[in-house]
């Protein structure tokens, strides 16, 4: 069984797919593949959170512009890297060979989806460079206040990109015979592949 843990910004990020009698095997097959290159981001998105964690106890740290700017620079880096590793996975999303018209659609959606994220994490990125290049003290303040401006609407999109990645990974599951909104499935019969009652 694939499946995805929850990624930084609190909804369901990944799909799970799981043999059920009565499927076909093409389809499940086919919800395995598009599952197993989804689930990628399991482990580059942990390497993010630790990055921002680092960033954030970094930050709380401050002394002085120098020490502003290299924390502003990790963040940048955490997040320049996260959007590198999501623009990857559109062209692994793009490059997987599905027949199945719904999982098509449901693929192309979720390419949107990651999209999105990768242009709104790029935005924040942006957003933070500002405070990385800022060039005094005294222009700190400005650039703080424009920085939060334009890291707002990144998190907006966020926001609303998360929403979306529920619906539609929901939508896929439940199309993949897998469970909706719940990590965790009764086991299966090894002989059948069937769930089988929790004791």
């Amino acid at each position: 069984m694939l499946t995805l843990r929850p990624r930084l910004w609190g909804v369901p990020a990944g799909l799970v797919a799981l043999i059920i009698a009565g499927c076909g095997e093409s389809k499940v097959s086919q919800c395995n593949r598009l599952a197993e290159v989804v689930n990628q981001t399991q482990g580059f998105m942990q390497e993010f959170e630790t990055e921002i964690q680092s960033f954030s106890q970094n930050a709380s740290q401050v002394d002085g512009l120098d020490d502003i700017k290299s924390a502003a620079s990790q963040y940048t880096a955490a997040v320049d890297q996260v959007v590198t590793d999501l623009d990857g996975l559109v062209s692994d999303l793009e490059a997987t060979e599905l027949s199945d018209e719904t999982l098509v659609q449901f693929r192309d959606d979720y390419v949107e989806v990651v999209q999105g994220f990768s242009s709104a994490l790029q935005q924040a990125s942006d957003a933070m460079e500002l405070v990385v290049t800022v060039e005094s003290e005294a222009n700190l303040p400005t650039k703080i206040e424009e920085s939060q401006q334009q890291t707002m609407a990144a998190v907006s999109s966020i926001e609303d990109l998360s929403t979306s990645e529920s619906q539609i990974i929901n939508q896929v599951n439940e199309y993949c015979g897998a469970p909706v909104g719940n990590d965790e499935t009764a086991p299966e019969d090894e002989e059948t592949g069937t769930p089988t009652p929790s004791e």
